[in-house]
């Protein structure tokens, strides 16, 4: 699960009540729902989490970043035989 801040900022009392309405349309009125909500706008304006410096990325970039070619044989002797 990722970390999370808690941001306290004032709004409207008109925007607050049609936030509140989409959280309970949307996630019911369980626990939670208004910070669903909110999160789901802010990432679909702002765009989602930066990508993270690991997984499969990671591992395209040091194939891509190697000076050897791959010819079918296994990945991971391949890089290991690599020079420095």
């Amino acid at each position: 699960m990722s970390e999370k801040e808690v941001i306290k900022v004032e709004v409207p009392r008109w925007l607050a009540e049609r936030l509140r309405r989409y959280a309970a349309e949307k996630y019911g009125l369980r626990r939670g729902a208004l910070s669903k909500a909110v999160v789901e706008i802010l990432e679909r304006e702002l765009g989602g989490p930066p990508p993270s410096a690991g997984g499969l990325d990671r591992l395209v970039g040091l194939g891509l970043s190697s000076p050897r070619r791959w010819s079918g044989e296994d990945l991971a002797e391949a890089l290991r035989d690599v020079p420095d």
